[in-house]
């Protein structure tokens, strides 16, 4: 059961994985995890949402039901999954279906927090917040760069 029992396997796959991550990179891979995190959790919203979610986003639920946040999840996901394969700088529109999801719950958990609403909301504000900033980090680092600038100090190159 230890050996390689069809190398001409290995090989196909050793090649679908070097396409894969030459086409998407970091960012595309960040926005393809993204997306998927993003419809599962959308899905969880419309199915079952947890009490602690219920209370602690109290908030946006004034303005429309939780089915509707959980659509909306879903809807932020797919886009990151459609332009995962985009190229950086192309993608922006992925970009910003990765950010706003976890952005827009990282306020209504501080305004459910400072409201009242729910004693432990206060909790899910960094962890949310957080997660909008990691997917801003990671943009900003594969940022395309258009114009390299050449820089020469007094006869250095």
């Amino acid at each position: 059961m230890g050996g390689t029992a069809h190398p001409a396997y290995g090989r196909l796959m050793g090649a679908a994985l070097a396409w894969c991550w030459a086409r998407l990179g970091w960012r595309g891979l960040t926005l393809l995890i993204t997306g998927v995190s993003w419809v599962t959790y959308g899905a969880s919203l419309t199915v079952q949402p947890r009490y602690g979610t219920v209370r602690g986003i109290s908030v946006l639920l004034g303005l429309v039901p939780m089915p509707v946040w959980g659509w909306g999840w879903i809807a932020c996901g797919v886009i990151a999954l459609v332009y995962a394969v985009a190229r950086p700088g192309r993608d922006l529109p992925g970009i910003a279906a990765s950010v706003a999801p976890p952005l827009l719950w990282s306020l209504a958990y501080a305004l459910g927090g400072a409201t009242g609403a729910s004693g432990t909301a206060w909790g899910a504000v960094m962890p949310w917040g957080s997660h909008a900033v990691l997917i801003a980090i990671v943009a900003y680092l594969t940022r395309p760069r258009l114009i390299v600038p050449k820089v020469v100090r007094h006869g250095i190159e």
